[in-house]
């Protein structure tokens, strides 16, 4: 993997950002509560990754404009093992936009009549069973 170096200068600025424990020239450590409030507006808030990453003061052009979704994923894998990670808000919410009301409503009539016609056609077999 092809990673970004910093230098010297890079370094200095990434450093003064309170969100940044530590940085060398190949990684920068991040504070442990700027994670997990990162994590929190990225799972449960909706915000995406750039954005967070705007926010808290990072120059994306240093950092790379792909790190924060990058990092994101990563958090959530290391922090959150044990939870399948939930679709975050951002992705639903833009499905959402992006399926228009009218449609939507003709897709959820669409699939409420598949389930009714799912469930007759299980009470019919449950029906030739008991006979």
């Amino acid at each position: 993997m092809n990673r970004r170096t910093f230098t010297r200068e890079q370094i200095e600025k990434i450093s003064k950002n309170k969100n940044v424990r530590r940085c060398s020239t190949k990684s920068v450590m991040y504070t442990k509560d700027f994670k997990l409030k990162a994590l929190r507006q990225y799972n449960q808030e909706g915000q995406g990754a750039v954005q967070i990453f705007k926010q808290a003061g990072f120059n994306l052009n240093i950092l790379g404009i792909r790190t924060p979704n990058r990092i994101m994923n990563q958090w959530n894998n290391a922090l959150l093992p044990k939870q399948k990670p939930a679709t975050p808000l951002h992705k639903a919410k833009l499905k959402a936009k992006r399926m228009a009301s009218g449609r939507e409503i003709k897709h959820l009539k669409a699939k409420v009549a598949y389930l009714e016609a799912e469930n007759d056609f299980l009470a019919q077999l449950r029906a030739q069973k008991r006979k």
